[in-house]
């Protein structure tokens, strides 16, 4: 079993949307723009957390696969 807080109810709209609520929001310190990762677990929680996007570490990443992928072609 899961323990956990519930921190508000909300319903799915007729386009799959759901407001979340104040409280949840104001927790996680979500605003409007930010993105949202759902996770759901082996015994079917859904667990719904804030998705940090790291631009500088994404780059850098990127410019690595590159720069192997490139000294392979050479």
């Amino acid at each position: 079993m899961v323990r956990a807080a519930v921190l508000g109810v909300t319903k799915v709209t007729g386009q799959g949307q759901v407001t979340i609520p104040k409280e949840v929001r104001e927790k996680m310190t979500v605003k409007a723009g930010d993105w949202m990762q759902f996770l759901l677990t082996e015994d079917g929680h859904m667990v719904i957390r804030k998705f940090e996007f790291d631009i500088e570490l994404a780059m850098k990443s990127l410019s690595k696969i590159i720069t192997s992928k490139d000294s392979k072609l050479s």
